[in-house]
């Protein structure tokens, strides 16, 4: 017998996913956390670099450029122009580029070792670990639009849907520009 026998199905699968969720955003948390501390202290030849700075921008091609595909057809769908099915297939495709691109952006920015004293620097590595921990929430959002099997989503799944659109676009912005402003 456990806590949560007698709770009907789908909201036990919520609570399970909330749970795993909380705990997937306080490993991130924490290896954020660890990343922005030897990030300043990481040493690399100037060949080694180079390959960092061509993995950065590609994981910056890959997983951006996922985002903008999935956000493109969540602003076809508001405008009626496809199906919320539509949307659902191309998030269920991008969400591993979307993850691989973060964490390629994230594993070559340790060793492109960012100057952590500047305020221009913290804001983008504080916007990555934002577009990290919104990554969850989104895949919360595609599972309760999943649930509504081809309903019409509640306004307040729309308007979380569309905060965590924001969200995403506002960190993905933000670290890109920064990124570009301290390569200069």
């Amino acid at each position: 017998m456990t806590a949560l026998d007698g709770v009907p199905r789908l909201r036990r699968s919520r609570f399970r996913h909330r749970t795993t969720s909380l705990l997937v955003a306080l490993s991130l948390l924490v290896a954020w956390t660890a990343m922005f501390l030897v990030a300043p202290h990481v040493g690399v030849s100037a060949g080694v670099r180079q390959l960092a700075l061509f993995a950065h921008l590609a994981a910056l091609v890959l997983g951006f450029g996922a985002v903008l595909t999935l956000d493109w057809f969540a602003l076809l769908w508001l405008l009626r122009r496809r199906t919320l099915a539509t949307v659902m297939q191309v998030a269920r495709g991008v969400h591993t580029p979307i993850w691989l691109g973060l964490g390629g952006l994230t594993l070559s920015g340790v060793v492109l070792a960012p100057d952590t004293s500047t305020p221009l620097t913290v804001v983008k590595l504080v916007a990555v670990l934002a577009v990290a921990i919104n990554g969850l929430c989104a895949r919360q959002v595609q599972r309760r639009l999943a649930e509504l099997n081809r309903k019409s989503p509640p306004l307040r799944l729309l308007l979380t849907a569309a905060l965590v659109m924001v969200i995403s676009q506002t960190g993905w912005w933000t670290a890109t520009t920064i990124g570009f402003l301290n390569a200069q």
